[in-house]
């Protein structure tokens, strides 16, 4: 992950651009991520599984391997 990325109560995704860099596969955020925010998705090509939220862990930090699935190409 090329982001912080803060947790929510339930498991989610969340949209990103995975890019290929030098130092291989990395997710950027696309910003908020409310479902009204239509244009987040429209450049997002990949979701990273996103775990609960609990009292210890309240975001998945960046550089944190992640699970992502991806919908588009990829970008280089």
């Amino acid at each position: 992950l090329r982001d912080d990325m803060p947790l929510d109560p339930r498991p989610e995704f969340h949209r990103v651009v995975v890019k290929c860099t030098p130092s291989g596969l990395e997710a950027f955020s696309t910003g908020g991520q409310r479902s009204s925010r239509v244009a987040s998705l429209a450049g997002a090509n990949g979701f990273v599984a996103l775990p609960s939220r609990t009292a210890e862990k309240t975001k998945l930090a960046k550089g944190t391997h992640a699970d992502a699935v991806l919908i588009g190409e990829l970008r280089i």
